[in-house]
């Protein structure tokens, strides 16, 4: 269920940015006015969950702090359900 939520939390960031690569600082950032300040490592590690669990299509570009989203359906809806 949490990892679900991060999920959720990411395709919000995701929607409100409209982009498809979104700086992990700027997931630090939304995850500090929830309330819940975690530094830049922990948001890869998060990440890295969602994206071996297939919540979440993309890879993390660890040069440029980024998370690089797939273009085409970022959030597969089929892999929360299962």
């Amino acid at each position: 269920c949490k990892m679900v939520c991060y999920r959720d939390l990411f395709k919000r960031v995701y929607l409100i940015m409209e982009k498809h690569q979104i700086p992990l600082e700027q997931v630090a950032r939304t995850f500090k006015w929830l309330g819940m300040p975690i530094d830049l490592d922990e948001v890869e590690c998060i990440l890295a969950n969602l994206i071996f669990k297939n919540y979440v299509r993309g890879y993390i570009s660890h040069a440029k702090r980024t998370l690089v989203l797939s273009k085409r359906d970022p959030f597969p809806t089929a892999a929360v359900i299962k």
